[in-house]
């Protein structure tokens, strides 16, 4: 007889029939033990998320079938603990997890009520919507999902995941021109961990189950409430930088071939927007890429008291142009997040090795000290040349941006290191390939000369510019920093500063007589991942969030 049914039909009943058979011989065998029912409601989940992945080829089958699993796995756990509630708790996580998944790569079911029947229940599926109350995200915002399993992330003790109720996955926020919005190419990842709430539809009465999807951001909350009961929040706050690609040797390619990297040049916001978070800007150093400071965003979002309260963009720079030239685009970049995001607030920088240099010179005046300085006897015919746009004179003259209100240097060589002018060195300048149309032709043709008398047959690079000789870093030296400076300095674990080096860059270069603190750590110029230097991140950045919150009690009263 159901040979004669429709398909569906025929394969709803078959199914029914055997979860009854199953469930009633289980009750059988497992008669007289007091927790008879949990674990046959138990294995009613087990069987019916196995039949959602048999069915994958039907959408409303295997919907109802991971609802279903969702619905017995969280029951089940009313009348037992121990081994039996983790498997539970596992059953139900990977329900929610692949359901989540199911429906946003089938769009007719996404983000819309829809009822579902299933072989057990009819449901009323819901998506919560997005509520910073709450802590969901916009179902709508989110383009697809990836999955721990698929995404390579190497971990370290402080960004573990976090056991508890949901299924854990990596969100993707793809626009169309992600970088209009400094988003990376690839999309903004984003934690997620999905979760079913099931129970009676009131406006519908008892007969339809409601089932409400809600997609929540696991980082500002600990626990839920599910099924009339709080339970703690599966997390993996990690897991989303794993989703960005992390190309081999791209930081020695930049270097060595600016040119073909400065498109992926600028800044990357690594989070969505959002006005009321301080946001902070990372910026790497030379042979490096923005990748390295994964593990210390990761060790400062695992902070309760800091998470959601900063914002993390990172600067990608080719490190062979010249670093007045990289200062500049950074300074272009903050120009422009600020004209598409003008309710962003003052923002903290902080530079590693090189990056630290880049960092100072968006808080520094320069007037024409570094213009003077660098071209010497030919400054003023120069200035008088060169147009006011020229990149040159863009790169050399500025103004301190008033939005920087921190700085932190890491391993910074302010006064250039003698690793720079080494044979290391000078193999590294002799192969960069600096773009020949970093300048136009016109300046070529007034600049060719002068840095023909001053020792360069062509633009200075980035590791010229690391020369405790350079005139750049000489005459920077003598401005003021503008906005408040903490030093970060690698001793290599010898402790024997003010004679010491990171093994890179010595502590007389180091070392600034302003700086709101100093702290040595016992590392080598690499000592950004040190626990001590997160550490003192952390410190800074609560220091930071306290006068914040000072400010804005100022500004409540004074209304």
């Amino acid at each position: 007889m159901i040979a004669t049914l429709p398909s569906r039909v025929g394969r709803r009943l078959v199914r029914q029939l055997t979860a009854l058979l199953i469930f009633g011989g289980y009750l059988v065998v497992s008669s007289g033990c007091v927790d008879q029912p949990t674990n046959g409601t138990l294995s009613q989940a087990q069987l019916s998320l196995k039949e959602a992945r048999r069915a994958r080829s039907d959408p409303l089958i295997a919907a109802g079938d991971y609802l279903d699993a969702a619905d017995a796995a969280l029951r089940s756990t009313n009348h037992t603990s121990g081994e039996t509630e983790t498997e539970a708790r596992q059953t139900y996580n990977e329900a929610c997890q692949e359901l989540a998944v199911f429906l946003r790569d089938h769009n007719q079911l996404w983000d819309r009520t829809e009822t579902i029947q299933s072989p057990h229940h009819i449901y009323k599926l819901r998506f919560a919507g997005e509520s910073r109350q709450t802590g969901t995200w916009d179902p709508g915002y989110l383009d697809f999902f990836r999955t721990p399993r698929q995404i390579r992330l190497k971990r370290s003790n402080e960004n573990l995941p976090k056991s508890g109720w949901g299924g854990v996955l990596v969100g993707v926020h793809k626009p169309a021109d992600p970088r209009k919005y400094f988003l990376p190419r690839a999309g903004l990842a984003v934690p997620v961990t999905a979760v079913v709430n099931i129970g009676p539809d009131r406006s519908e009465g008892a007969r339809i189950q409601d089932a409400t999807l809600s997609l929540y951001n696991p980082g500002g909350h600990e626990s839920i409430q599910l099924d009339g009961a709080q339970r703690p929040l599966a997390a993996d706050l990690a897991a989303p930088t794993g989703y960005y690609p992390n190309p081999l040797l791209a930081g020695l390619w930049a270097m060595m071939r600016p040119g073909s990297y400065r498109e992926r040049a600028g800044l990357y916001l690594l989070e969505p927007y959002d006005p009321d978070q301080l946001p902070v800007v990372f910026i790497h150093g030379l042979l490096s890429v923005p990748q390295m400071w994964r593990p210390t965003i990761e060790a400062i979002q695992s902070d309760p008291a800091l998470h959601g309260r900063f914002q993390f963009w990172v600067f990608a720079y080719p490190t062979g142009d010249p670093i007045a030239l990289s200062a500049l685009r950074l300074r272009e970049s903050l120009a422009q997040v600020y004209q598409l995001y003008p309710k962003t607030k003052g923002m903290i920088l902080v530079g590693h090795s090189m990056g630290g240099l880049v960092a100072r010179l968006q808080s520094t005046d320069s007037d024409r000290v570094l213009w003077d300085r660098v071209f010497r006897n030919d400054a003023d015919r120069l200035y008088a040349t060169l147009p006011p746009d020229s990149l040159v004179k863009k790169a050399l003259i500025f103004d301190s941006n008033p939005r920087v209100k921190r700085i932190v240097f890491i391993c910074v060589p302010h006064r250039g290191s003698y690793l720079a002018t080494s044979w290391i060195g000078l193999l590294g300048v002799s192969l960069i390939r600096l773009p020949v149309a970093i300048i136009s032709k016109a300046e070529q043709v007034v600049l060719s000369p002068v840095l023909r008398s001053i020792g360069f047959k062509r633009l200075p690079t980035g590791i010229n510019g690391l020369s405790p000789r350079s005139p750049l870093l000489r005459s920077l030296d003598t401005l003021p920093i503008n906005a408040p400076y903490y030093s970060i300095i690698g001793d290599r674990g010898r402790g024997d500063s003010p004679n010491s080096s990171d093994g890179v860059v010595p502590y007389w270069s180091s070392h600034l007589a302003g700086a709101q603190s100093e702290l040595i750590v016992p590392g080598p110029h690499g000592s950004f991942a040190l626990p001590q230097t997160i550490a003192e991140l952390k410190r800074i950045l609560r220091l930071d969030l306290a006068t914040a919150n000072r400010r804005s009690s100022d500004r409540t009263k004074v209304q």
